[in-house]
């Protein structure tokens, strides 16, 4: 899959009926993106925004345990061969001056693969982002993820 066929299946919708199904597929996404790219994860609480980005975490290569960041704010792991993935959760973010404060730039600087949770409040502070990933659940109970622009 290169990005241009993922980014096709996001925007119709990847639906899943597991976590597993979803992470796998979110690992397939990562391996398609550029070595400096932001994505935000959008949608209710359940939804599947960390597994995502622990699938991306994964076809990153990463073996690390990658933990939710809600209580710590952000994480950052290294990504063999070069780079980093931060992964941010902006839940208790009010302002974009909150998310300057965290000193992303000095802590994880590019070239990163930056996946930011809840990024509503912070969006202006945010760098260019490459995909904005929107996650419901639907009445079948299944798992959506769609890109939107």
């Amino acid at each position: 899959m290169d990005f241009e066929g993922a980014a096709r299946r996001l925007r119709a919708g990847f639906v899943s009926s597991s976590a597993a199904e979803a992470s796998g597929f979110a690992a397939d996404f990562a391996r398609t993106l550029p070595a400096d790219f932001a994505i935000s994860l959008s949608g209710d609480l359940g939804t599947g925004k960390t597994n995502f980005v622990k699938g991306i975490a994964r076809g990153l290569g990463i073996t690390e345990t990658v933990k939710s960041p809600s209580f710590n704010i952000f994480c950052v792991y290294e990504i063999p061969g070069g780079g980093r993935l931060a992964h941010i959760d902006a839940y208790r973010l009010s302002s974009p001056e909150a998310f300057d404060n965290l000193l992303v730039d000095e802590v994880a600087p590019p070239p990163r693969i930056l996946c930011v949770e809840w990024p509503e409040a912070v969006e202006p502070a945010l760098p260019e982002i490459g995909a904005r990933l929107k996650f419901s659940i639907g009445a079948d109970g299944r798992h959506c993820v769609k890109l939107v622009d």
